[in-house]
């Protein structure tokens, strides 16, 4: 039935081609299982590969990548000696082999039919999956896109988090700008919240080597650049891998004695287990090395004799014996050899051929020392005793302890009755007790022993011994000296953060006894360098690294962040005067964040008007709000939703980054809130409490200006309707839209009945603000609290421009620019979606449940 039922579906889904290779995998599949579920019954195939696993393991720690090679190529010839010989090991081993070869061949067939399975299940889905959305669609009505569905927001969690960065147009357009230009000082100009402190993070991680500053308004520019400096020194050290050194430095003497007492520690640690282990190998081997050494005498013969001839050929030339040639050129030789002191190339060679020949003969050694093993008569005779002894125990010992050290590594800690207790501690002395245990109970097992007391193996283990140390040291080099510019660094950094005075005197005396003794005084005291001094140092300094940077084609990025915080553009502008002397390094660029106001004095520089920015800055970078493509990418890495509700945030932001990630928090805040993922009920609720706390903001400020008995009433006005939108309902649906019309299409005066000339021209152009923010509002509520938003979308896009939804953030841009430019901005999209230009009695935000607050 289930053959039938497979056979019915796959006609159906796939195609004639794909059906048959399918079932021909299948075939593959079930065959070879078959022949290994017959091998696997006559060996125990696991264990042996276990054992050859764990020797390849112990090969590649031991000796690097090339250990497992090595092993593989000298355990083959003996695997294949022993079942040339036809004994009753050589037959298990190659079964055992055989059975893992089967098993290797089943899971490849195996993998090929899950790779046979997703292509069909991949033409399934292409078949299924649009029959499917479509009617899915069709069941969610006009809107499917207006449910939210989205359960992970974690990216509007971390609006700082690097990981769900976008690149946009102004990052594009500032690393073309950078690309163009060797050295230079481009700023980047933008509202507040558009991203500038992102573009300069992101250029700064990109640069090879880059510094991102903060210019907080409490800074003098004096204070800035030593700061500045500070950073530099400490991000060049970090960068090349050395710590930043203490301010406070000790005596030369205490130096020394703290340096000396470090070294001795780690000597005497290193001594405590290399003089026994050496000392146990040289007393186990000793005997057989000597033996060794013995059996070649004549080649030592030989290398002594070779030795002395050149020493007599040394002493010739010094004695004037040999020819003056000769003495000529060894002279030169050694001038040549002083002048190439500096040269890479000679220490890279002498490095390529030290690694090169410890490499080769420690692979030598190990190699001979197991082609000895091999070719080991008595070693031969007691294999398979051994081999049968000692497998078992050393399996089942390092399975016990696979199982202790991963229960060690997951079991947390207790705490019992106020106790706390460690089980991993227990398990970890069990997982060290079970593995040595085994390894004990191998070795002393008779047959081992046997094999171990085969008179060529102390000289094997020799071998064995002095190739892993070959390895091991083939890497060693001297450790290079400090680059000069981490040494200047140092000073440098030491030298803007404090003075050190030291004292040092030596006092002797004799009134009984001889004394001698030393007294040392340190006292750190700040002592910063003047202004002009810290701008000359800063500058050679960061030529020098950008030069070091240049000769590997590398960058140098220097971002100054939070300028257009330092207040007005006057201050702004005065700050960038006195700093501007630490700009013009070659093979540096600087990105500098500033207001947009700092923006629009460089732009308008060959006019009448000249400042600062003229001479200061090379270029700019205006950083626009995102558009609506650019907060929709955003929103789909930070939460993933649908457009109608990335169009939202999009509007009520302005398109500005950091209010859109704000937004998005609210949505999935409303969405609880209102216990439903419907747009209209979630859109209503963020937009009205949206505009009842920036209409309660405004009316804080208007309690600040003078009012008058016959303007009091625009106070009664605002908390009326700052009353209704804080608790919206049903019931006062009517009245709240009938205040809010009332608010939103008429303008100063009117909307208060008070009159116009009363008002005082501040209190007046905050009521303007408001009404022109309550009619954007409004507008909003009818586009996004209403049903059929996808085909009320395509029906304004077909009015023109104005139906376009980006001109609902153009509007809400147009709001912090002036109230009265906005107006017919706003009153152009209304017509082009068909909205109500008066007020009007139709209740477009229908409630789709009972009012929870004025229940009978």
């Amino acid at each position: 039935m289930e053959q039938m039922r497979r056979s019915e579906v796959m006609n159906r889904a796939l195609p004639a081609t794909l059906r048959t290779l399918l079932e021909s995998v299948i075939e593959d599949r079930d065959r070879h299982h078959e022949h290994f579920r017959h091998s696997h019954q006559q060996f125990s195939w696991i264990a042996v590969y276990l054992s050859l696993v764990a020797l390849l393991v112990l090969a590649a720690a031991i000796f690097g990548p090339v250990g497992p090679l090595a092993a593989v190529f000298v355990l083959a010839p003996l695997a294949g000696g022993l079942r040339a010989r036809g004994g009753a090991t050589g037959l298990y081993i190659a079964g055992c082999l055989r059975t893992g070869w089967l098993c290797l061949r089943w899971g490849v067939a195996r993998l090929a039919l899950g790779i046979e399975s997703a292509r069909w299940g991949e033409a399934t889905r292409r078949r299924i999956e649009p029959a499917v959305l479509r009617m899915t669609r069709g069941l969610l009505g006009d809107d499917p896109d207006s449910l939210l569905v989205s359960d992970s927001f974690d990216g509007l969690r971390s609006p700082r988090s690097r990981a769900y960065r976008i690149d946009n147009a102004a990052l594009q357009t500032l690393t073309r700008k950078l690309s163009y230009m060797d050295s230079g000082t481009v700023a980047v100009c933008g509202p507040r919240g558009a991203g500038k402190s992102t573009l300069l993070e992101t250029t700064v991680d990109r640069a090879d080597f880059g510094l991102l500053a903060q210019a907080p308004a409490s800074y003098t520019p004096h204070e800035f650049l030593l700061s500045l400096s500070v950073d530099l020194c400490e991000r060049y050290l970090r960068h090349h891998g050395h710590t930043v050194p203490p301010l406070v430095q000790l005596s030369p003497l205490k130096r020394l004695l703290h340096r000396a007492r470090s070294r001795v520690t780690q000597l005497l640690r290193w001594a405590s287990f290399a003089f026994p282990a050496a000392a146990a190998v040289v007393l186990g081997v000793g005997a057989a090395v000597r033996k060794s050494v013995g059996e070649h005498v004549p080649f030592f013969q030989e290398a002594r004799r070779f030795t002395e001839e050149r020493i007599d050929d040394a002493a010739g030339i010094w004695q004037g014996h040999a020819a003056v040639g000769t003495g000529v050129t060894v002279a030169l030789l050694g001038v040549a050899w002083w002048r190439a002191r500096d040269s890479e190339w000679i220490r890279d060679a002498a490095r390529g051929v030290w690694r090169a020949v410890a490499s080769v003969a420690g692979l030598a050694l190990i190699g001979t020392a197991l082609l000895g093993v091999g070719r080991d008569v008595w070693i031969a005779q007691h294999l398979e005793t051994a081999v049968t002894v000692g497998v078992a125990p050393i399996v089942v010992s390092g399975l016990l302890w696979l199982i202790f050290s991963a229960a060690a590594d997951f079991t947390p800690q207790l705490e019992i009755r106020g106790r706390e207790i460690r089980p991993r501690v227990l398990l970890g002395i069990l997982a060290g007790l079970t593995g040595w245990a085994g390894l004990l109970y191998a070795l002393r097992a008779p047959g081992v022993q046997v094999v171990l007391a085969s008179p060529g193996n102390a000289l094997h283990l020799a071998a064995v011994i002095t190739g892993v140390l070959l390895l091991q040291v083939r890497h060693w080099a001297p450790k290079p000296a400090e680059r000069h510019l981490v040494t200047r660094c140092r000073s440098h950094l030491f030298r803007l953060q404090a003075q050190l005075s030291a004292s040092t005197a030596l006092t002797a005396g004799t009134p009984q006894f001889l004394t001698l003794g030393t007294s040392h005084t340190t006292s750190v005291a700040t002592l910063p360098p003047n202004f002009p001094e810290v701008v000359q140092e800063f500058r050679d300094l960061l030529a020098r690294i950008a030069a070091e940077f240049q000769e590997r084609d590398e960058g140098v990025v220097i971002a100054i962040d939070e300028l257009d915080r330092l207040g007005t553009d006057t201050h702004v502008l005065a700050f960038l005067a006195e700093i501007k002397a630490i700009f013009g390094v070659e093979h540096v660029h600087y990105v500098l964040a500033v207001a947009e106001d700092v923006g629009a004095a460089f732009v308008r520089r060959g006019l009448p008007h000249r400042d600062v920015t003229d001479s200061s800055l090379d270029d700019i970078v205006h950083v626009q709000p995102a558009t609506l493509e650019e907060s929709r990418a955003l929103l789909d890495k930070r939460a993933e939703l649908t457009a109608p509700y990335a169009l939202l945030p999009h509007t009520l932001a302005g398109g500005i980054p950091r209010d859109l990630i704000r937004y998005g928090r609210r949505i999935m805040d409303m969405k609880d809130k209102t216990s439903s993922g419907e747009l209209v009920r979630v859109a209503r609720q963020l937009i009205l409490e949206e505009l009842s706390e920036t209409l309660a903001g405004f009316r804080t400020l208007l309690g600040k200006q003078q009012w008058t008995p016959g303007t009091g009433n625009v106070l009664n006005s605002f908390r009326t309707l700052v009353t209704l939108l804080r608790e919206p309902c049903p019931c006062t649906e009517g009245e709240l839209r009938g205040a809010l019309q009332q608010f939103a299409f008429h303008q100063t005066g009117d909307a208060a009945a008070a009159p116009e000339h009363e008002l005082v021209d501040e209190a007046r152009h905050l009521i303007d603000e408001a009404s022109a923010y309550t009619y954007f509002s409004l507008t909003l509520l009818d586009i996004f609290a209403e049903n059929g938003l996808e085909r009320r979308t395509r029906q304004a896009a077909q009015r023109g421009p104005d139906g376009n939804p980006e001109r609902l953030a153009d509007a809400r841009q147009e709001l912090g620019v002036s109230p009265y430019s906005s107006r017919p901005l706003i009153e152009a999209i209304r017509k082009a979606w068909s909205l109500p230009m008066s007020p009007s009695n139709v209740i477009r935000w229908p409630w789709e449940r009972e009012c929870p607050i004025h229940l009978s």
